[in-house]
């Protein structure tokens, strides 16, 4: 594998990621397999500093069309 800009790879496999889901809800009367996934993260936890409130939380959803585009994503950099 060449050594790149790694911001040039994340980039990439977001973008890839992104494109397979947008593919899979696009297809996904003719193959619903592509739809079929797990969501993952935790729901929001709230700092209280009087001045400042902060809420951190994350969620993603990884679908099977996600996963396609990841390692789309992944063979395409390594031909570059």
């Amino acid at each position: 594998m060449k050594k790149g800009n790694p911001i040039s790879i994340i980039l990439l496999i977001l973008t890839s990621v992104i494109t397979g889901t947008i593919l899979g809800k696009a297809f996904s009367n003719a193959l619903p397999i592509l739809n079929y996934g797990e969501g993952i993260g935790f729901g929001p936890a709230t700092l209280d500093l009087s001045i400042i409130t902060i809420t951190f939380g994350f969620s993603a959803s990884l679908t099977v069309a996600g996963i396609i585009g990841l390692i789309a994503g992944i063979i395409i950099y390594r031909k570059l």
